[in-house]
């Protein structure tokens, strides 16, 4: 893969990479063709220095910058932030709001970390975009997520709190003010766009990764 030594403007979505596992490498190059300001936890490291992108920020505890230095060598310029916490994936956060970044495409595994925790209290002061599993999760913070789409793609919906009701258009199932609090399938009915609404409440909405994914 080519790097992509370019000038980055922070209104782009940065990309920040803690599991490198989360997103096959043919929909993490689509998510660089942005050319995002790249971070990288030291959990995700070395495999992403095996994929040969440049990387822009290395996340990192106090213990390992010395070991690291010489082996970021060939990513210079890069910087490379220490903290003290072990929590790698959240000082990354850290990073990104110090640097008023606005949005994120984040690579986490949503069971062993608390990404999906981190999303919904950051949802005010930050766009993120989680994947995982090659599955693209979206925190539908005011119930509202509307799509172009094509007939047949599948999304998960996923509740968060009692008393959702939930419309939708464009599926085969239309639900007007239908409660769920267990997640459920739409398959959609059209190409074209479709609507999922709440009454206002939050959810998660989950799709399989297209090659539409940094839109």
């Amino acid at each position: 893969m080519s790097s992509h030594h370019i000038v980055r403007d922070e209104q782009e979505p940065a990309l920040l990479i803690d599991d490198p596992k989360t997103l096959s490498l043919e929909f993490v190059e689509l998510l660089l063709e942005w050319s995002p300001t790249v971070v990288v936890t030291t959990n995700a490291l070395d495999e992403v220095l095996h994929w040969g992108i440049k990387i822009d920020v290395v996340i990192a505890q106090f213990e390992q910058v010395e070991a690291l230095k010489p082996r970021l060598k060939p990513q210079s310029p890069v910087k490379l932030l220490a903290f003290e916490s072990n929590d790698l994936l959240n000082a990354g956060f850290v990073y990104l709001l110090d640097n008023q970044y606005p949005a994120v495409n984040v690579l986490a595994d949503i069971f062993n970390t608390q990404i999906l925790d981190m999303v919904k209290e950051l949802s005010t002061e930050l766009d993120v975009v989680l994947f995982y599993n090659n599955q693209k999760w979206v925190y539908v913070r005011r119930g509202l997520f509307q799509k172009w789409v094509s007939t047949g793609q599948v999304f998960g919906i996923h509740p968060i709190v009692p008393g959702t009701f939930f419309k939708s258009e464009g599926f085969y199932i239309e639900m007007e003010n239908e409660s769920y609090l267990e997640p459920f399938e739409l398959r959609a009915e059209v190409t074209g766009k479709v609507r999922v609404q709440s009454n206002e409440k939050p959810f998660w909405l989950i799709e399989e990764v297209q090659t539409d994914v940094y839109r």
